[in-house]
């Protein structure tokens, strides 16, 4: 996918391949701002985009949380601020390509491997990624949306001396969406290129052959 392929605006920024001004979100980028955190409500501009939105006949969902907001962040400028905070990274390019491991070709390197896990898998993923040290920082939690977890944050931290693994599928909006798909035990962890061979090479001397992982999951 590229920007002009990607139909929603969050993930076309969560994968690195739009700027993130948000100027193509209806009513622009303080409607967004709004929509992430006290809503369109009660504003000019906002009232104008929620009339528009019901003459075009949006769904139920997306005009609610539109006027509502979404409640992620306390304020609008702390959304602005968050917005700036975020890392500038791409997949290497003006697309993204996502498709399984077992279909990568030898010329081909990935920026990031994506697991859907279950608790038990989430807790064996994080110990692999600190497993060689030094330390006990390899994976972080940041705030943000699935697709920025799974793309942004992961294609800046593999560019890091030190990269870590991505927690995500902590979005509530997400989970609402996937809840279906996915069921309601499911997170994501996203491992840099690197750490994954890393994580890989480490896995045969590791817990995952010893008794208690093997009798959890026998």
């Amino acid at each position: 996918m590229d920007s002009s392929s990607c139909r929603c605006h969050g993930a076309a920024n969560g994968f690195g391949l739009d700027d993130l001004h948000m100027d193509g979100f209806p009513g622009g980028r303080e409607c967004f701002l709004r929509f992430l955190s006290i809503g369109n409500q009660g504003w000019e501009q906002g009232e104008a985009v929620i009339q528009q939105l019901k003459d075009a006949g949006a769904p139920k969902i997306m005009l609610e949380e539109f006027t509502e907001g979404e409640g992620f962040l306390k304020s609008s400028d702390l959304v602005a601020t968050w917005l700036e905070s975020l890392p500038r990274a791409n997949p290497g390019g003006p697309w993204a390509v996502i498709k399984p491991l077992k279909d990568i070709k030898a010329d081909e390197t990935p920026k990031a491997v994506a697991f859907l896990v279950d608790p038990d898998q989430l807790s064996a993923l994080t110990v692999l990624a600190n497993f060689p040290g030094p330390g006990i920082d390899r994976v972080r939690i940041p705030s943000g949306s699935g697709c920025t977890c799974f793309g942004l944050y992961a294609f800046h931290e593999a560019e890091q001396d030190f990269p870590r693994a991505i927690i995500g599928l902590t979005d509530i909006s997400a989970r609402f969406y996937l809840s279906k798909t996915l069921g309601r035990d499911i997170l994501s962890f996203t491992a840099p290129w690197n750490l994954f061979k890393e994580m890989e090479a480490n896995a045969p001397e590791s817990f995952l052959t010893r008794f208690a992982w093997k009798s959890m999951r026998s």
